[in-house]
């Protein structure tokens, strides 16, 4: 009977401690849904150029995302980079650069980011996220609104992926 009691008292505890009161109760354990920078990088003529295969491509250690201060100093800002998405027998054929840390940052902060592949001139880059940082709605880059994919795989994963044409 003492087990009972203990097992008893460490369920009801966890599942107090579990909750958290928003809009809607949630649990505290789900994963929290925030936003992301999906940006694909491709040519003229199409190519990725994320894609290590790809003549002409940036490798992650050649790509710099990052924001600069009032005073000029620089401040890298952490991004990876996904390969191709398969879902449901669809495919997704363009590697992505990817930053949650750029959403967070362009929504407590207005400020203009910079991307810079290899040796180009950096990119501008601003991001309208929704209040609740759950998407970034739009991406400017140098003051052009950047394209989004409205293919079968990011419908059916609700992704919004914007693409960079250089």
């Amino acid at each position: 009977m003492k087990k009972f009691i203990i097992a008893f008292a460490i369920v009801f505890i966890v599942n107090l401690g579990c909750k958290k009161i928003i809009d809607q109760p949630v649990c505290a354990c789900s994963p929290v849904s925030t936003g992301y920078l999906n940006l694909v990088v491709k040519n003229a003529a199409g190519n990725d150029l994320l894609n290590s295969n790809v003549t002409g491509s940036f490798a992650q250690n050649q790509i710099q995302l990052y924001a600069k201060d009032a005073n000029g100093n620089i401040k890298q800002i952490n991004f990876s980079i996904r390969p191709p998405i398969t879902f449901n027998a669809e495919k997704f054929n363009y590697h992505q650069l990817l930053s949650q840390e750029i959403a967070i940052l362009a929504k407590s902060i207005d400020h203009t980011f910079y991307l810079k592949l290899g040796n180009q001139l950096p990119y501008e880059i601003n991001l309208q996220v929704s209040s609740n940082l759950n998407k970034v709605e739009k991406v400017l880059i140098d003051k052009k609104e950047a394209p989004k994919d409205t293919g079968k795989i990011a419908t059916d994963l609700g992704l919004t992926i914007y693409h960079l044409n250089i």
